[in-house]
């Protein structure tokens, strides 16, 4: 599992930091992204909310891809992407009956698919301090 690892961290964390940062849309377009993306009424009276997550949610995207090839980020920043990206999962899994939770079915896939990948990560780090 660590020579897997080993060669598909950078890649895998540009790739997914990619796909992270494409939340930044709600950062800057709010309404578009909403209704267009999650397939949700657009509530004006969130539309700060909406654009602050969006905006977290691309900074998560950027420091993934920095933490491809500068490897101190790492670990900071990978824990950070993993605890918030498994309660991403969680959201939708816990509001999985609901109407509106069919706007992040894609999002909590791809959330869930980088949760495991990172966890592989984490354990082979343990792994490698373990020998």
């Amino acid at each position: 599992m660590k020579s897997f690892i080993d060669k598909t961290i950078k890649p895998f964390l540009t790739i997914a930091g990619l796909f992270t940062c494409m939340a930044g849309l709600y950062a800057f377009l709010p309404q578009f992204t909403v209704e267009n993306i999650a397939k949700l009424p657009f509530a004006v009276d969130y539309t700060i909310f909406v654009q602050h997550w969006g905006m977290m949610v691309l900074l998560v995207g950027i420091f993934m891809i920095i933490s491809a090839v500068k490897v101190a980020w790492r670990i900071p920043v990978l824990i950070y992407s993993a605890i918030e990206k498994a309660f991403m999962v969680f959201l939708y899994l816990f509001n999985a009956g609901r109407p509106f939770s069919a706007g992040f079915q894609g999002a909590a896939i791809m959330d869930g698919v980088i949760v495991i990948y990172l966890l592989l990560y984490f354990w082979t780090l343990r792994e490698k301090e373990r020998n």
